[in-house]
């Protein structure tokens, strides 16, 4: 390149006007590099939160104990009630449980059908609510064995959270001691005004998928807690109205209809429930009803006493009298340690309750009556003063069954800190809106402040422009 042209470059070069760049450009440039970088820390702590929520509110399996570390199942010292975040049992599978509970302290306006169950070996406690409500220990049972809740038409299994379809079309009544074979009542028919028939109650194999024994009813209502299957489940007991029909699958006919072989008279009073059959199968137990001077409630005046009664002629069993059940709203059998021993649950009322005559066609449930403030797990001995009170539940769970194998082997462990399980879907579900909602705002109001502070720089960078000119 010549000098010529270099001075020529120069010239034109000095000649061309100088850039004019805006005062505000690299402060404008700044805010914006500002803004988006505390857009992204905003978007990446809203993303690290949800991440950390998902993964502590994760709902996962249960870590079932080592064999070295497990506890031998039983019956828990300790009773609590499962709080709102306690995980379902279709959601996290408990195992097979110790007791089945509920009551006011379980159940809420928004929870009507919500029971507990807690497990034989751990105080895992998990929640079920099925479609209708039920009440632990008559409308839903446990299992002998602990590992199926019957509700309604289903059975839960405890083991693996799965629910599936009992196999017949009623409501239940009892589980035979294997397990094996239900017992339940057809839907009732209704006659106005007010009375209620059971058209026959059905006795249904598991294995064979069928029932195996049909005994027609059709002249009173049969409400739940009022039938026994025998220990080797080859009869039944059900009460209709003031008298036990025994009905045996022997007898049954061709299409499994079968007539009462026996009738025993009640005389006011009841079977109790699921545990009625003596171990031998040649004995029943009854409960006589009466009344009461010194009852620990004196507005619940009523006794109840245990009898035995042999199927092959409805005698008495001979031997000293087992003890009074005073104040007691209902007595339900579990099962029996020995011919003179027996195991039952027992409902204790309020000081508030009233002992009213039972109405056996009015469904007004009077399996469970209303004044049951508790229900105690005692032990009945021939010749002994009073009962042994082995449990009673705290205030607010008014409905218990247990697992008959551990009540009558007497296995009791000590309870621990309670386990609730992975936190609910729609537990985990909200903590995510929450945290989601709370990042959106704290990154709007980030905005908002920074928006702010530019127009009032603005602001005063124009109040400083006017007051040169």
């Amino acid at each position: 390149m010549t000098s010529r042209l270099s001075e020529a470059l120069r010239g034109l070069a000095d000649g061309v006007p100088a850039a004019a760049v805006p005062e505000e450009l690299f402060d404008r440039a700044r805010a914006r590099h500002r803004r988006r970088r505390a857009a992204a820390a905003g978007a990446l702590a809203v993303v690290m939160l949800l991440l950390g929520a998902g993964y502590a509110l994760r709902a996962g399996s249960v870590r079932w104990p080592t064999a070295a570390d497990s506890t031998a199942p039983g019956l828990p010292t300790r009773l609590v009630d499962p709080p709102l975040r306690t995980a379902s049992v279709g959601q996290s599978a408990p195992g097979a449980a110790a007791m089945l509970f509920g009551g006011p302290a379980v159940r809420d306006g928004w929870n009507e059908n919500r029971m507990g169950v807690v497990a034989g070996d751990a105080d895992r406690y998990r929640v079920l609510a099925p479609a209708e409500r039920q009440t632990a220990g008559f409308e839903a049972l446990l299992s002998p064995d602990g590992r199926y809740v019957w509700a309604g038409g289903l059975l839960y299994d405890l083991t693996s959270g799965r629910s599936t379809r009992a196999g017949m079309d009623g409501y239940p009544l009892a589980f035979a001691p294997g397990g094996k074979r239900l017992a339940y009542a057809d839907h009732e028919t209704f006659t106005p005004p007010n009375t209620y028939a059971t058209p026959y109650v059905g006795l249904y194999d598991r294995d064979r998928h069928t029932d195996v024994l049909r005994m027609r009813v059709g002249v009173a209502w049969v409400p739940p807690g009022r039938a026994a299957v025998s220990p080797d489940g080859a009869e039944l007991a059900v009460q209709v109205r003031d008298e036990v029909w025994l009905a045996r699958v022997a007898d049954a006919d061709p299409d499994g209809t079968a007539g009462p072989y026996r009738k025993l008279p009640l005389n006011g009073g009841r079977l109790p429930g699921a545990g009625a059959w003596l171990p031998d199968g040649r004995s029943v137990a009854t409960l006589t009803r009466s009344t009461c001077t010194d009852c620990p409630v004196p507005s619940y005046p009523r006794t109840w006493r245990l009898e035995t009664h042999t199927v092959a002629d409805g005698a008495m069993v001979p031997g000293p009298a087992f003890p009074d059940l005073r104040s007691a709203t209902y007595v339900h059998l579990v099962g029996w340690r020995s011919a003179d021993e027996a195991v039952a649950l027992v409902g204790v009322p309020g000081p508030a309750a009233v002992d009213r005559p039972e109405t056996h066609d009015i469904a007004t449930s009077p399996h469970q009556e209303h004044g049951t403030a508790s229900v105690q797990l005692v032990l009945l001995r021939r010749g002994a003063a009073s009962p042994d009170v082995l449990f009673r539940t705290p205030a607010g769970i008014t409905e218990l069954t247990v697992a008959a194998s551990l009540a009558i082997d007497g296995a009791v462990r000590e309870s621990g800190s309670p386990d609730f399980g992975p936190p609910p879907i729609w537990l985990v579900a909200a903590a995510a809106i929450l945290i989601a909602s709370a990042g959106a705002a704290l990154q709007s109001l980030v905005g908002y402040l920074r928006r702010r502070r530019h127009r009032e720089a603005d602001g005063r960078r124009r109040a400083g422009s006017d007051s040169s000119a």
